[in-house]
């Protein structure tokens, strides 16, 4: 099972609101997946493990992890963006079926 790790620089509550909307999203359209609140400390710990970040924060590339914008969710304006890349790298995580 995939994990997305959801990550924001404003607080525990702002992460557990995205990663809600992230669960309801994933629960729609069928597609499991583990769905954790996380700091940017997290990240780097060698011992953390996350095939997405969703995140409100800038997030280093050098983690090599894909990150998708949070902000849609947060603000509640193109949440449908945000739905559509994690739906588009959790397909090419997977690869063909």
């Amino acid at each position: 099972m995939r994990t997305i790790a959801v990550v924001c620089g404003a607080g525990v509550a702002t992460s557990a609101l995205i990663a809600s909307r992230v669960r309801e999203h994933l629960d729609a359209v069928d597609r499991p997946a583990r769905v954790v609140s996380a700091t940017v400390m997290d990240l780097l710990s060698p011992d953390f493990r996350a095939d997405i970040v969703v995140s409100t924060v800038e997030i280093p590339p050098a983690l090599g992890i894909p990150v998708v914008s949070g902000m849609p969710l947060l603000l509640q304006t193109t949440p449908d963006v945000t739905f559509s890349d994690i739906d588009r790298l959790l397909a090419q995580l997977d690869g063909p079926a």
